[in-house]
């Protein structure tokens, strides 16, 4: 056996363990997206394993599962869309529509499930076949292209619906399912060039880039945490908050309404400091204010014009910036100046504090603090 072969081997079990550990879901979160990635995995070991039975030559003896696994690549591109959907998505039920994806996946197994039983209706011209054959070639690809673009632009609309409802986005912003996106794109364009360049150790190649990538997916697939960790009724409003920008909020909230809840909101945020909470969110602010996510919403991004995102990462810099120029903080890196300004990773602090300063952190300690910002609610 080759060490390729190994590999394929080794990759192939992985798929289906991490089919298996997303279908059971030891950790309880995502669970409908983890059910959808589940599927996607295990089709995806379905391929890797018609590999293995072709490099080992062994087709005739598993014509049937060939086929059937031949079948799955009508599955792997609906799945990961569906996986990714659910994940961005605040309601988690699972609707019966989503199995219309699944209608091209049915009606090629039935006329191969027709075609091998030895159904006379079935006895087809040599051309007719090899149209049908080259038919069904077109449709995988045409289908992993449509399924591909769908789910690209669904995790761009999430990485912006979250800044409306997180102040730290890295544990939710589902960029490694990007980068997944893009080596699937990769390794396409690759098996293309290949084929056309007849590049033969690109396939060698590849075997090691399918084994980092079944990695990859395991480890972020597991730490991944809950997307919308919130109540029902938080769900609802949340859901409508980051409902397309073709459908605007109505207006909610009356002039008097709106200079009050910002006077109230600037007590929060200066006085209370409540953006010292790494884990602070949209309806966690609203419950300080006593009133809905969804009129928090409007005040901020309707009537002072402002992501949630943004508005508090703001005060986050001005207190690292009065930390980094606190005799008393001296001590601290910093990495202890964002932590302890709220924020919960240092590749936000660094992004955050540039676009409001212009500096990095670390410029602006070398000796250019005199510069602030002003972070008071506008009227």
């Amino acid at each position: 056996m080759t060490i390729q072969l190994v590999i394929y081997n080794v990759i192939c079990v992985s798929f289906f363990l991490l089919a298996l550990v997303s279908f059971f879901n030891p950790t309880k979160l995502n669970i409908t997206a983890n059910r959808w990635f589940g599927l996607f995995m295990f089709s995806a070991g379905c391929m890797v394993l018609n590999a293995i039975i072709y490099k080992a030559g062994a087709e005739a003896q598993y014509t049937h599962l060939i086929i059937f696994n031949e079948l799955s690549r009508f599955i792997i591109a609906p799945a990961l869309y569906l996986s990714i959907l659910h994940f961005t998505s605040p309601d988690k039920v699972l609707k019966r529509r989503e199995y219309l994806h699944f209608i091209p996946f049915g009606l090629f197994a039935g006329y191969i499930t027709a075609l091998n039983t030895g159904h006379q209706f079935f006895h087809l011209p040599a051309m007719v076949e090899r149209v049908l054959a080259l038919l069904m070639a077109v449709a995988v690809q045409a289908q992993l292209l449509i399924y591909w673009v769908l789910a690209w632009a669904k995790l761009n609309r999430h990485q912006k619906n979250i800044r409306l409802i997180n102040s730290n986005t890295e544990a939710v912003d589902l960029n490694w399912l990007r980068y997944l996106l893009i080596g699937i794109a990769v390794i396409i364009v690759t098996w293309f060039a290949a084929q056309m360049l007849q590049m033969h150790w690109v396939t060698a190649v590849t075997a090691g880039l399918y084994l980092a990538g079944t990695l990859f997916m395991g480890y972020f697939l597991l730490a991944q945490k809950e997307v919308y960790p919130f109540d029902e009724p938080e769900l609802e409003e949340i859901a409508e908050v980051i409902k397309p920008e073709s459908k605007p909020l109505k207006k909610r909230l009356t002039p008097e309404q709106s200079a009050q809840l910002k006077t109230q909101l600037e007590h929060l945020m200066q006085t209370e400091k409540v953006y010292l909470d790494n884990e602070l969110s949209l309806p966690q602010l609203a419950k300080e204010m006593g009133i809905s996510t969804h009129d928090l919403s409007y005040l901020l991004n309707d009537v002072i014009g402002i992501s949630f995102f943004q508005f508090v990462n703001t005060y986050r810099v001005e207190e690292a910036k009065q930390l980094m120029l606190s005799e008393k903080h001296r001590h601290l890196n910093l990495l202890g100046i964002a932590f302890s300004a709220g924020f919960n990773s240092k590749t936000t602090f660094n992004t955050a504090f540039k676009k409001e300063t212009g500096l990095s952190p670390s410029e602006f300690m070398r000796g250019k603090g005199s510069l602030s910002i002003d972070v008071s609610v506008q009227a």
